[in-house]
């Protein structure tokens, strides 16, 4: 059994569904104003207003997402408006890494392995 979604909670889903598919290439495959869904290589993150369950903003969240070329990945998610936290640069496990917050407080990391 895998993980194959996660869903995090938005105030405006269209912006954060358009900002995650221009600044990182994920696939919109969902795109309404109440719920947005995108193809992250294989994970599927689903964004909502409301669910069935009491929720609040996510919070401790970090969405790993692999690259090829970070510092290309980077400059892409810049453009697109996302803020750099930090990065890229090596960490001491092994991977290059930029950490970048977008809408909502959506933070991507994005890496590779070195």
């Amino acid at each position: 059994m895998t993980v194959q979604a996660i869903d995090i909670r938005v105030d405006d889903v269209a912006a954060a569904t358009r900002f995650l598919s221009e600044a990182y290439g994920w696939t919109v495959l969902t795109d309404d104003p109440r719920f947005g869904e995108l193809d992250a290589g294989g994970l599927r993150v689903m964004l909502s207003t409301e669910a069935m369950v009491p929720w609040a903003q996510a919070g401790g969240v970090i969405l790993h997402h692999y690259v090829d070329d970070v510092p290309a990945a980077t400059a892409r998610a810049v453009e697109a408006g996302a803020v750099l936290l930090r990065g890229p640069l090596r960490t001491d496990w092994g991977t290059e890494a930029a950490y970048l917050e977008g809408p909502e407080g959506v933070i991507v990391d994005l890496c590779r392995d070195v």
